[in-house]
């Protein structure tokens, strides 16, 4: 009995990590499409705030419709206040970091 409350709590707490990373990831998303350079650096983590510019998001915009939500985020690792996200390619995408109490992305995924 111990066991299944076990496995079922790692569950609920994978199913939230995939939630929390679909929805930061589209978000993300819709800001590269908006274009919305200062929206898309608060979502990072602060060392790479100055790496975030005009020129690679306008870049990024058009790149970003070849791939789905799916693609981007297929599945996660969570580790504590990590959640490390794969690529349907099995290439990680980023790792979300919580800072503040918020996500933020410790990789610019989309140079």
């Amino acid at each position: 009995m111990l066991f299944a409350v076990l496995v079922a709590g790692l569950s609920a707490a994978r199913a939230d990590a995939t939630a929390d990373a679909r929805a930061f990831i589209a978000a993300q998303v819709a800001l590269i499409k908006k274009g919305d350079v200062d929206g898309l650096k608060k979502t990072f983590t602060a060392r790479l705030v100055v790496r975030i510019t005009a020129d690679n998001v306008k870049t990024a915009a058009g790149e970003v419709d070849k791939y789905t939500l799916d693609d981007l985020v297929a599945s996660v690792e969570a580790r504590g206040d990590e959640i490390k996200i794969k690529m349907k390619n099995g290439r990680t995408l980023t790792t979300l970091v919580k800072d503040g109490g918020a996500w933020k992305a410790d990789t610019i995924w989309f140079k």
